[in-house]
């Protein structure tokens, strides 16, 4: 029994070993500035709202089983939702610009936690865990720590390492199980069925996703289109593999990723916009830091940022609080369209960054160098 459990806890420490040394952060620092990327992506493009939900009719109220949306018997009125989206607005605003940032993203997530299960009660869920999970591990990176209005004090539960090693099996688990219930049907070796054109014909026929290469897919051949089924489902299963091979394994996945939802915005016409934020998680933002704090020093830049806060704060209140008025002034079908060039916007940016952290040489830390925070930290203890 002992040697079992010496095995096991040496394959577990190497283990890992591995994943931090393919995650770990070149320089810590570096969180902060993309704690604000982060921000301003939530604030601009994808701030949750749950004030619409007091409009539903309670018949439609069946939550699964296992959600807090059961302790209530129908869905809670209009003032319950108002101060929720007040909550969640506060929150992203404060874990944006820096305020007590740990905290502010804990409210945050808590805020969205309890919303979503009233979200999710209509018999239907969506496939927004990636993004809050990335929030749950940031929050004990130390992101909160510079760049701040009221920065976070140390904490013995921040650790980059431990949150971008843990951010990063998220992440192999979640394209594992979606990669896995594909491999079941998708790889079956007939050209009479296919998995992508299957997907492509609920979204071009149901859903009018008509943008883009959509209109050319149906003149694809069968061969091709095999391929893609296959290729869907080795890039879904194979992260954990890039992962423990090297760091430059991982950020080659990362980049095959972010190539995979471009395709995915141009021939089936979803973006997956949040996800996005995920990958860069593992990307060097000291050049966004360090851009950052020189600007800050200036009166008029800090000026600026606070009315592009204050004026983000005051678009998304007004469409959470007033939800007609928004619709109004952007119909869904432009909408739809809108994110679909985001998505290509942002997956470009993604695929620039994360090629250029790929092919740019990792600078190798002395035992001598005197910022520890900037340090790359390789002894995690699990």
């Amino acid at each position: 029994m002992k040697t079992l459990y010496a095995w096991t806890n040496k394959a577990n420490t190497l283990f890992w070993e591995r994943v931090c040394l393919s995650t770990s952060p070149e320089n810590v620092k570096a969180l902060s500035a993309f704690r604000i990327v982060v921000g301003i992506f939530m604030l601009a493009i994808y701030v949750p709202s749950f004030s619409w939900i007091a409009g539903v009719p309670q018949a439609l109220f069946t939550p699964p089983l296992l959600s807090l949306a059961n302790l209530f018997p129908g869905f809670p009125g209009s003032t319950f939702f108002y101060l929720l989206d007040g909550v969640v607005l506060l929150s992203l605003v404060c874990f944006t610009i820096g305020v007590k940032a740990r905290i502010s993203t804990l409210v945050f997530l808590l805020s969205c936690l309890v919303g979503l299960n009233f979200n999710f009660s209509f018999g239907k869920i969506d496939h927004s865990i990636l993004i809050y999970s990335l929030l749950l591990c940031m929050s004990f990176s130390g992101w909160g720590k510079h760049l701040a209005v009221l920065p976070d004090k140390k904490s013995r539960f921040d650790s980059p390492s431990k949150s971008l090693s843990l951010l990063s099996i998220l992440l192999c688990f979640a394209m594992f199980s979606a990669g896995f219930e594909k491999a079941l049907s998708w790889v079956d070796f007939d050209p009479s069925q296919n998995g992508f054109l299957g997907w492509f014909n609920d979204g071009y026929y149901t859903l009018d996703r008509h943008y883009f290469l959509a209109n050319y897919v149906n003149y694809f051949p069968p061969l091709l289109l095999e391929i893609f089924d296959y290729t869907a489902v080795v890039f879904e299963l194979s992260p954990l593999f890039f992962l423990l091979h090297s760091r430059k394994a991982w950020r080659l996945w990362l980049l095959i990723a972010c190539t995979f939802h471009v395709t995915n915005t141009f021939l089936l016409n979803i973006p997956f916009i949040a996800n996005s934020m995920v990958y860069l998680a593992f990307t060097d933002f000291t050049w966004l830091y360090e851009k950052i704090s020189n600007l800050l020093n200036r009166f008029y830049i800090k000026a600026l940022a606070t009315g592009s806060i204050l004026l983000l704060l005051f678009m998304r209140g007004k469409e959470a609080f007033y939800p007609s008025t928004s619709s109004v002034l952007l119909s869904p079908s432009d909408k739809t369209e809108l994110k679909l060039y985001l998505g290509i916007l942002l997956w470009g940016v993604a695929i620039i960054l994360i090629a250029k952290s790929l092919f740019r040489p990792r600078p190798v830390a002395t035992i001598s160098e005197p910022d520890n925070e900037i340090a790359p930290i390789f002894e995690p203890q699990f």
